[in-house]
């Protein structure tokens, strides 16, 4: 098999050149010619010949290989000429044979590849007839360790369809430790969160709503934070201040700080029922509120008061003490004065 077109193309015997007069082997002075796929030209290749044997060869050039077959001729003047027809293969790699089968006419029958080995690394795009009925053959080859195919054909799923069958399992699927699933899980339950929708009736506003997927008892769910997951107030929260059960899968929430735009019917929320914020009023109850302040600091007031006017002006019929603090200005009028320093009447203001 040789190559065609082949870069570097191998050598070729061509045999010996003989004397027509005494039978004698020339080795130097001969020439060859070329026909290759056209005229016969001047061998533009090299030509050599083994002194010993007697031998010439032939190395030709690649465009002299390139053609279905080419024909080399060496000759010398009183010698026979000696000639070789070499036929190409499609492959341009000596020791390899190709197919051009721009050459292959209709086949007129079906050749068994009885003997051959066939590379099972290769891959088959289809094969038609495949199988025949209720035998272990594959095109008529017996086949061994091989299940016998069947005709149809199922798809492979797709990346998307492998992706959703993972991330659409259900929780309960997750339960086996030491595996992600089971890590997943935990870390859901340690991180509650409750998905609710706004009804459209009663019409929401901006602090009180309905909403469904919360299905807790009345009162359950005070103090946690709810956040808008969508709509025009999306991503704004508040505190609950107080929940009622409707006792139909739904709950009223009202919340202690307004949002900026009343949520619409449909929009989503998301409340976080492991946190709990105590309401203004709740925080203000538990401290001393600014009336009981102002009244306990009118009374010791009106004590140092009356304490400076005692020290000033003792033991009279009526008495007026005055003391400034802070800004104001605290006045005790005693009145009915008696003998023995008793006071009737007293007066208490503040300027």
């Amino acid at each position: 098999m040789y190559p065609r077109n082949a870069a570097s193309p191998p050598e070729i015997s061509v045999g010996s050149l003989v004397s027509t007069t005494d039978g004698s082997l020339a080795t130097t002075g001969a020439s060859v010619r070329v026909k290759s796929g056209g005229s016969w030209a001047a061998g533009a290749g090299t030509l050599n010949c083994d002194a010993t044997s007697g031998i010439w060869s032939y190395v030709p050039t690649q465009g002299e290989t390139n053609a279905s077959h080419f024909i080399i001729a060496v000759y010398r003047s009183g010698h026979v000429s000696i000639e070789r027809t070499v036929v190409t293969t499609v492959s341009d790699v000596a020791g390899y044979a190709g197919l051009d089968w721009s050459q292959v006419r209709a086949a007129s029958s079906t050749v068994a590849l009885t003997g051959t080995t066939i590379n099972t690394s290769q891959v088959v795009a289809s094969v038609t007839n495949r199988v025949t009925a209720n035998t272990d053959q594959w095109g008529g080859v017996a086949v061994t360790g091989m299940p016998l195919p069947t005709t149809s054909y199922t798809a492979p799923p797709t990346a998307a369809t492998i992706a959703d069958a993972v991330w659409d399992e259900a929780y309960s699927g997750h339960t086996t430790a030491g595996t992600f699933g089971k890590l997943m899980d935990t870390l859901r339950k340690s991180n509650t969160v409750i998905e609710g929708t706004i009804q459209a009736s009663p019409t929401p506003t901006t602090t009180v709503f309905r909403i469904s997927g919360a299905d807790y008892p009345t009162g359950a769910l005070v103090g946690s934070v709810l956040w808008m997951n969508s709509g025009a107030s999306q991503e704004q929260n508040s505190p609950i201040l107080t929940t009622v059960n409707n006792g139909d899968g739904t709950i009223t929430v009202t919340l202690e700080n307004a949002l900026v735009t009343a949520p619409s019917a449909g929009d989503t929320v998301l409340i976080d029922p492991t946190s709990h914020v105590h309401s203004v009023a709740e925080i203000q109850a538990g401290l001393a509120t600014a009336a009981n302040l102002l009244i306990a600091i009118d009374r010791v007031s009106y004590c140092l008061s009356a304490l400076a006017g005692n020290c000033s002006d003792a033991q009279t019929a009526a008495e007026t003490y005055v003391l400034s603090i802070g800004g104001n200005t605290y006045t005790v009028d005693y009145s009915g004065l008696d003998a023995s320093g008793n006071r009737s009447t007293t007066t208490l203001s503040k300027a």
